[in-house]
């Protein structure tokens, strides 16, 4: 599939014959999990960004999980709020993304349901550029845009780019429209057709709340839905870079504890995705594809070393502490599969 402009979605008119209309955009939801208090602050940035939009959503839906506080504070800021068709969704049961999201898609009423996190604040025209991306290429059943990095601390920048992913950022550095196996939480968004007969986010797979512990279950629910839904209704996801929001990161998400709980979690994620998913030959091409930048990046960290060794060795130590935990994570799942098959026996 070809992108029908440089940057896919901006200018829609160059793809047209002259006179004729422009397509026409579909409706647009946009589901937003919260569940801590601690992130009102960034919840609000969120709701200001939301109507910033230069073109604007058609339903908002904000799903807040066990805080009554929480949900106290938001009904007052969006009691004043200029988006139309908001709804706020309150669930007792223990926090968990999966559940908040499929909370939201359960009442979602748009052609796309988009999702971002409570921590992250939308580009002017992230809405208006994945309604005009949905009609441009009418053959793709979801869409991930870029996650911008906005760090706490400016000195966090020396982390490297081919560990984004710990970070839910995109790593991802094409210029234009192209084919993904998925998109992360803090902005992606689907068809509506993508949760039909009942398909959701599996909670089995899924993580609860980030807190200073650092990360919490396997978190794979988004690339696990993704491999569903392509497989199911044949059709491609695609990434945008223009569909952009910033992804707050805290300091404590670099601590090597942190990364190594995170990239052990990946780990056996991916062995979890190889089970379920065995007749896909593709559902670790994205994780070939990074291996590759990150031999290519070993030269330009070489090169690092000379001018700023203290962030070279940093970064290198950062890659190496990730991939060696990947890989026991991994050969853990596997066993752990093995275990589990034996026992069905």
């Amino acid at each position: 599939m070809e992108p029908r402009s440089r940057s896919g979605v901006t200018s829609p008119d160059s793809t047209r014959p002259n006179g004729t209309s422009p397509p026409l955009l579909p409706t647009i939801s946009l589901v937003i999990p919260c569940y801590s208090l601690e992130r009102l602050q960034d919840i609000l940035s969120l709701l200001d960004s939301v109507e910033r939009q230069t073109h604007q959503l058609d339903e908002l839906i904000i799903v807040v999980q066990r805080s009554e506080e929480l949900r106290s504070q938001l009904e007052a800021r969006l009691a004043d709020s200029s988006t139309p068709g908001w709804r706020l969704i309150f669930l007792e049961l223990e926090p968990q993304v999966s559940r908040a999201r499929n909370a939201g898609i359960v009442k979602a009423r748009s052609d796309i349901i988009a999702f971002v996190d409570d921590d992250a604040v939308l580009s002017e025209d992230w809405a208006e550029k994945t309604c005009e991306t949905y009609a441009l290429y009418q053959d793709i059943i979801g869409v991930a845009g870029a996650i911008v990095p906005l760090w706490d601390n400016p000195a966090m920048a020396w982390f490297p780019r081919e560990l984004y992913w710990m970070l839910s950022c995109t790593y991802w550095t094409s210029p234009t429209p192209v084919r993904v196996r998925n998109g992360y939480g803090a902005n992606m968004s689907f068809r509506r057709e993508a949760f039909a007969s009942g398909r959701g986010f599996d909670d089995s797979v899924g993580i609860g709340g980030w807190g200073t512990t650092g990360w919490r279950g396997v978190g794979g629910e988004e690339p696990e839905l993704a491999l569903r839904v392509v497989q199911e209704t044949e059709r491609a996801i695609l990434y945008v870079p223009d569909i952009r929001v910033w992804h707050r990161v805290m300091s404590y998400r670099l601590a090597p504890r942190n990364l190594a709980r995170r990239a052990y979690w990946e780990g056996r994620l991916k062995a979890i995705l190889t089970r379920r998913f065995r007749s896909e030959s593709s559902v670790l091409a994205t994780e070939r594809s990074l291996l590759k930048d990150i031999a290519v990046g070993h030269a330009r960290r070489l090169l690092l070393l000379i001018r700023h060794p203290h962030t070279a060795l940093k970064q290198q130590a950062a890659i190496s502490l990730a991939l060696a935990c990947v890989a026991v994570g991994f050969f853990a799942g596997k066993l752990s599969g093995l275990r589990g098959e034996r026992d069905r026996t």
